[in-house]
C-alpha cells in the first residue's frame, strides 16, 4: 500500500511500534500497529520513498483489514493509505549500504528494491517492471522464517503482543519514541513483567494452520503456529511458546504430531533496560 502526504512519517510514527522521526529517503522499518490492548492488528514493512510518500508492506488480507481499521484515523491526518496493484518477488541479492533503491521508468516510480537480509532482497513493483531476472525467485515466507521474522497472518489478527513475538528483539518496537495506540501495555510488559510466550524455531512432518494451538503432553495449551512454510515434506515454523515447554513434547492441539528442533528465535534482553 501506498501512504502519501506531508504527515505520513508522523502517521506512521504516532501509530506504530517503530520509530519513524529520523527517516530519510531510502530508510526501511518493520513496524506493528496495535489495538489498545497491546495486541497486534498488522505488521508492515515499511519503505521512505521521501518526505511524502512511503510504501507499506504486508500480507494482503492483513493490509485490507489494516486499512478499514485507519480510516477514523486518516479522516484527521494529512495524508492518505491506497491500495496499489504491485507485487513482491524475492532473489538472492546483496545491497550495501541496506538501503531501499527505488526504480524508476522516466519520472515514473515502477518499483523498489528492499533488502530483506545481507543475502536477500524483495523488489517491489508493478507487473511490467517485474521482468524475469537470471537469478532465481524463492519464497519470501521460507525467508522470513529463516530470518527469525514473525508475520501477521490473517487468523492471527490481534491474537499476539509484540514480545510473543519478539518484536522488542529485532527492532520492531521502540521503547523512546513515545505514544501509539497499545503503548501502554507493551510498555508495561518491558518494565514491569516477564513475557509469558517468546518466539521459536520448529519443525514438524504434518500440515499446519497460522494460529493452530499447541499443547503439552497432558494437553494444557502452550502456544500457537504464527507462519508456516512447507518444505520438501516438513513445514518449517514459527511459533510462540511458553520458554519451559520447549523442553517437553510439543504437540498440534488435538493431534498426535510432535514438533522438532525447537529452538529459541533470539536471547533474552534485560527487561529493564531493553
Amino acid at each position: 500500500m501506498k501512504l502519501t502526504g506531508s504527515a505520513g512519517k508522523e502517521f506512521l510514527h504516532g501509530q506504530t511500534t517503530a520509530d519513524f522521526s529520523s527517516c530519510v529517503a531510502g530508510d526501511i522499518r518493520y513496524a506493528a500497529f496495535c489495538n489498545p490492548k497491546g495486541r497486534i492488528l498488522a505488521d508492515v514493512l515499511a519503505v521512505i520513498l521521501d518526505n511524502e510518500e512511503a510504501l507499506l508492506r504486508g500480507r494482503q488480507a492483513v493490509m485490507s483489514a489494516l486499512s478499514e481499521h485507519l480510516k477514523p484515523y486518516l479522516a484527521f491526518s494529512r495524508c492518505t493509505l491506497t491500495a496499489t496493484d504491485w507485487t513482491t518477488v524475492c532473489r538472492a541479492e546483496t545491497l550495501m549500504p541496506p538501503r531501499a533503491a527505488p526504480d524508476y521508468a522516466g519520472d515514473t516510480l515502477v518499483g523498489v528494491t528492499v533488502p530483506l537480509d545481507h543475502l536477500h532482497a524483495e523488489y517491489w513493483g508493478t507487473q511490467a517492471a517485474l521482468a524475469p531476472g537470471s537469478d532465481p525467485m524463492l519464497d519470501t515466507r521460507q525467508v522470513e522464517i529463516l530470518n527469525n521474522r514473525a508475520r501477521i497472518e490473517s487468523e492471527t489478527i490481534g491474537a499476539y503482543l509484540p514480545q510473543d513475538l519478539d518484536y522488542d528483539c529485532n527492532d520492531t518496537v521502540s521503547f523512546t519514541k513515545g505514544c501509539y495506540t497499545g503503548q501502554e501495555i507493551v510498555a508495561r510488559l518491558h518494565y514491569r513483567g516477564i513475557p509469558k510466550r517468546r518466539l521459536h524455531r520448529a519443525e514438524v512432518a504434518a500440515p499446519v494452520m497460522a494460529g493452530e494451538s499447541l499443547t503439552d503432553a497432558e494437553g494444557k495449551s502452550i502456544g500457537s503456529v504464527v507462519n508456516h512454510y512447507l518444505r520438501e515434506h516438513v513445514c518449517e515454523l514459527l511459533v510462540e511458546l511458553v520458554p519451559e515447554a520447549a523442553a517437553g513434547p510439543v504437540l498440534l492441539k488435538g493431534r498426535q504430531d510432535r514438533l522438532s528442533q525447537i529452538t529459541r528465535c533470539h536471547a533474552d534482553k534485560d527487561q529493564s533496560t531493553g
